[in-house]
């Protein structure tokens, strides 16, 4: 009877855990659909030798900081939102390594942007 409950309260946890990891996801995968659609405002591109880097601010601010290898698929993707206060955005990666690579804070100007960390 003892191990009979102890298997139940196994299988109960573990249940838990894969349904908190699924919403999780679900709510990251929603996020991501919300960017991919919505309207691209401006775009910005570092072309480097092997790892091209792109930077798009979106509608609903919304922004993508991706990098791609060859113009091949996407290999890093760091999506987030931004705020802004006159000619400045202030950037919240929702993958903090995104702010470790640009910082949290970049500067528009009429062709181009600045990061500053």
């Amino acid at each position: 009877m003892l191990n009979n409950t102890k298997r139940n309260s196994t299988l109960l946890l573990i249940l838990l855990c894969t349904a908190a990891s699924c919403s999780i996801f679900n709510g990251m995968e929603k996020k991501l659909r919300s960017i991919d659609n919505a309207r691209t405002l401006r775009s910005f591109t570092s072309v480097a030798d092997m790892n091209d880097a792109f930077f798009v601010l979106k509608e609903n601010n919304y922004f993508d900081f991706y990098r791609q290898l060859f113009d091949s698929v996407k290999n890093s993707r760091y999506p987030g939102t931004y705020t802004t206060l006159g000619d400045t955005l202030y950037l919240h990666f929702f993958d903090k390594k995104g702010a470790e690579i640009l910082g949290n804070k970049a500067v528009l100007r009429s062709d181009d942007i600045i990061f500053l960390k």
